[in-house]
C-alpha cells in the first residue's frame, strides 16, 4: 500500500503485479480503447487494431492499482526485441486528478529497473495532449519513432527516459 496525494486528498493504493488477461486489468484496457480509439478512428479507419499493441508473450508486469478495492489504473511494462516499453497506462475515470497517472509511470519505471533496464520507451498518440503533457512534466524526452511503431503514420508521439542509477523515484 501506498499513500497518495494530490490537491489536498490522500488516498490509499493497493498495486498488484497481475497477468495480462486479468479481468480488471482488461477492463480498465477496454475502457481506454472505448475513451481514445474514437479520436484515431477517422485517421486509421474504424476497427482498425492500432499498430504495437502488446500481449501476454511480450508484457513482462501488468501493474493494477486498487483504491478501496476497485480497479482504479493500470500500466503495462512490455519488453521489445530491443528496449523496454510502458504501454496502456490508463486510469478510470472514477479516478483522475490524483496523480495515479504519475504514481503508474513511477511504479513501471521501477519494475523495468528491477529487471536491469537503464533506459525505457513509450509511445502514444497526437490526439492525445493530456498524455503528452504527463509525459512531459514526469521527464520524459521526446525521441525517434520506433518499430513497430511508423514515423509516416501521422499519430506516433515517441518518447524515452533514462533509468541510470541513482535516477528512482519515490
Amino acid at each position: 500500500m501506498t499513500t497518495i496525494a494530490r490537491t489536498g486528498t490522500a488516498v490509499e493504493v493497493e498495486w498488484l503485479h497481475v497477468p495480462w488477461t486479468d479481468p480488471r486489468a482488461t477492463a480498465l484496457r477496454d475502457a481506454m480503447d472505448a475513451e481514445v480509439g474514437p479520436r484515431y478512428a477517422a485517421i486509421r479507419g474504424a476497427g482498425v487494431v492500432p499498430p504495437g499493441r502488446p500481449t501476454g508473450d511480450d508484457v513482462a508486469t501488468v501493474l493494477l492499482a486498487l483504491i478501496d478495492g476497485a480497479p482504479a489504473a493500470t500500466g503495462t511494462l512490455r519488453r521489445l526485441p530491443d528496449r523496454w516499453e510502458i504501454k496502456r497506462v490508463f486510469v478510470s475515470p472514477d479516478h483522475r486528478r490524483l496523480g495515479l497517472a504519475s504514481a503508474v509511470l513511477t511504479q513501471v519505471e521501477n519494475a523495468a529497473r528491477e529487471r536491469g533496464a537503464t533506459e525505457i520507451f513509450l509511445q502514444t498518440g497526437n490526439l492525445q495532449p493530456a498524455a503528452i503533457a504527463l509525459y512531459e512534466r514526469e521527464g520524459w524526452q521526446h525521441a525517434e519513432t520506433y518499430a513497430p511503431y511508423s514515423p509516416t503514420d501521422g499519430i506516433s508521439v515517441c518518447f524515452r527516459k533514462s533509468l541510470e542509477a541513482g535516477a528512482q523515484q519515490h
